[in-house]
C-alpha cells in the first residue's frame, strides 16, 4: 500500500435522515413551500403565471416527472390544489442531513497503522480481500451518488471520479437559508463529509480501499450543510439516469404520511389542515420508474431509527413524537421513503457480529439484502455508563464503526444505514463489470441470488436475501 500523509482527525457518528413539513414554529405560516405534481409527466406553460397571479414563485420544477416546487401565500393552498392539471398537491416534505456528533483525537499515522487493517467492514464485505483477485470494477461502470456531494481532490477519489457531477442546490439552499450556495451546476464539492465518506466506501483506491476500487463514481449533490428539497432529490435521480450510470446510490431516506397533517396553534387552539406528502411521494415512484426505465438500479438506506417499517402504527407513533416538537400531528398511514417504494434495493445494517445494528430499521418485505454499516453497542454502553472518554482512549470505536473518506482529504469512522448502502451499490456495479450491461430487475435477481451470504426463516425481516458478500457475488 502506497504511503500518504492525511492524518484522521476524529470520528463522527452519523444517525439518520428526518424529513420535517417546512412550516413556521410558533404560528401558522403566512409563506409555505408547496410540492405539485401534474397529471402528466410534464410541466405546464402556464404554471409560472398561475403562481405569480398568486402572489409567489416556482422554486424549482422537474419537468421529466411533472414535479413542481412553488412558494405561495399559505392562503393560495387552495388555489394550488384546484389548479388544471394537478394531482396532488401538499406543503412540501424536506430531508435534513444525518444527525452527527463529533469527537476529536489525537490521529492516527496511517505511516504506521496502515488503514487495511482497521478496515474490518470492507475487510468482511470482500472476504479479506479475496474479491479483488476476481474483479475490482472499471470506468466502463458509474455509480452516481446521490448526497451531499464528493470531495474531488481527494487522493484517494480522484482517480475513480468521472467527468459530470453537477450540483442540483439552488441560489440560497435550503429556504434561502445557505447564503453561501451559489447555484453553480459544477459545485458539487461536498461541504458536510457525508457523500465522501459513502464514495470511500465504493470506490476509494489509495489509504483505504473500497469495495469496487476501480469502479466510476460520479457526485449529484443535493444537500449543502441543512436540509435538501425532495425536488432537488428526484431532479438528480432523474439527471443521474439521463447520463446513464448503472447504479444510483442514496444513502438518505425519512418518513412521508398518506393520510393528513395538522397544525395547532399554540395560542389559540385553532386547527389547520396542511394537507399530506402525497405528492412528495408519488414523485419518488415516478424517479424510480424513471431511473429503472433508463436503466439505472436504485440502492437507497433503510434508515436509522431502529423501527419496524411495516409496522404502521409504530412508524406512526414515531412520526407523530417527532412533529409534535412543532405543533404538528398527523393522521393516516406512514412510510420509510424512498425504501419502500417498488422498484429499489433497500439496505439495512449489520455490525461486527453480523447482527442488526442497533439503530437500523428492518421488516418482512421491507428490507431487500443487509450490508456491514457499523453498530453502536459499546458506544451506548458507555455513554449510559459514563465512560466515554475510556471509550475513546482504548479506541472502541475501531472495532464497531467504519473508516472512510473524508471531505478534506482525510478519513472519518462513521456508522449508519448510509455506511451499508453504498456497499451494496459497489457490489452491483461489480456484478455489471463482470456480466455485462443489464436491466436492473435482472440486475437486482443477480444481487440476491449470488452476492450474499443468504438467511432463512424470521432472519428475513432483518436481512432480505441475506448478508452482502462481494466474494460470492464474484466466484
Amino acid at each position: 500500500m502506497k504511503k500518504f500523509f492525511a492524518i484522521i482527525a476524529g470520528f463522527i457518528l452519523l444517525l439518520g435522515f428526518l424529513p420535517i413539513l417546512s412550516h413556521a414554529e410558533a404560528s401558522s405560516p403566512k409563506e409555505q413551500h408547496y410540492s405539485i405534481l401534474f397529471d402528466k409527466n410534464a410541466i405546464p406553460s402556464t404554471l409560472e403565471q398561475q403562481v405569480k397571479n398568486m402572489g409567489g414563485e416556482v422554486t424549482f420544477t422537474v419537468p421529466e416527472i411533472g414535479f413542481a416546487q412553488v412558494k405561495v401565500p399559505s392562503k393560495a393552498y387552495g388555489k394550488l390544489k384546484g389548479m388544471s392539471g394537478v394531482s396532488s398537491a401538499n406543503p412540501s416534505v424536506s430531508w435534513n442531513l444525518p444527525k452527527s456528533h463529533n469527537i476529536k483525537e489525537s490521529g492516527i499515522n496511517p505511516e504506521k497503522t496502515p488503514l487495511w487493517d482497521m478496515q474490518w467492514d470492507i475487510r468482511r464485505i470482500t472476504n479479506n480481500g479475496e474479491s479483488y483477485k476476481l474483479g475490482t470494477g472499471s470506468h466502463d461502470v458509474i455509480v452516481g451518488i446521490v448526497d451531499t456531494g464528493i470531495d474531488r481532490d481527494h487522493s484517494d477519489l480522484v482517480k475513480n471520479l468521472m467527468p459530470g457531477s453537477k450540483n442540483f442546490v439552488p441560489p440560497g439552499g435550503y429556504q434561502g437559508e445557505e447564503p453561501y450556495e451559489k447555484g453553480d451546476p459544477n459545485a458539487f464539492d461536498d461541504l458536510h463529509g457525508h457523500g465522501s465518506h459513502v464514495a470511500g466506501s465504493i470506490a476509494a483506491n489509495g489509504g483505504m480501499l473500497g469495495v469496487a476500487p476501480d469502479t466510476g463514481i460520479r457526485a449529484y449533490r443535493v444537500f449543502g450543510t441543512s436540509a435538501a428539497e425532495t425536488s432537488w432529490i428526484v431532479s438528480a435521480m432523474v439527471a443521474a439516469a439521463n447520463d446513464g450510470v448503472d447504479v444510483i446510490s442514496m444513502s438518505l431516506g425519512g418518513f412521508d404520511v398518506k393520510g393528513q397533517v395538522f397544525y395547532v396553534d399554540p395560542e389559540t387552539g385553532k386547527k389547520e389542515n396542511l394537507g399530506n406528502g402525497v405528492a412528495d411521494f408519488k414523485a419518488y415512484t415516478r424517479a424510480i420508474d424513471y431511473a429503472t426505465n433508463k436503466g439505472s438500479l436504485v440502492v437507497v438506506a433503510a434508515g436509522n431509527e431502529n423501527l419496524n417499517a411495516t409496522n404502521k402504527k409504530e412508524v406512526m407513533d414515531y412520526i407523530n413524537l417527532e412533529l409534535a416538537e412543532s405543533g404538528l400531528y398527523a393522521v393516516g398511514a406512514g412510510f420509510e421513503v424512498p425504501g419502500t417504494i417498488p422498484g429499489v434495493v433497500t439496505v439495512s445494517a449489520t455490525g461486527p457480529k453480523d447482527v442488526l445494528a442497533n439503530y437500523s430499521n428492518y421488516g418482512p418485505g421491507f428490507i431487500d439484502i443487509a450490508a456491514v454499516g457499523g453498530d453502536a453497542r459499546m458506544y451506548d454502553q458507555y455513554t449510559e455508563e459514563g465512560r466515554f472518554e475510556e471509550y475513546i482512549n482504548n479506541r472502541l470505536f475501531e472495532q464497531e464503526f467504519n473508516l472512510s473518506t473524508s471531505n478534506d482529504g482525510s478519513y472519518y469512522w462513521s456508522i449508519g444505514t448510509s455506511m451499508a448502502t453504498p456497499k451494496v451499490s459497489a457490489v452491483a456495479a461489480l456484478l455489471i463489470d463482470k456480466h455485462g450491461k443489464m436491466p436492473p430487475k435482472k440486475l437486482e435477481d443477480l444481487l440476491y441470488k449470488t452476492a450474499v451470504d443468504p438467511v432463512k426463516g424470521t432472519d428475513k425481516k432483518n436481512f432480505g436475501s441475506g448478508h452482502l458478500n462481494a466474494y460470492n457475488a464474484l466466484k
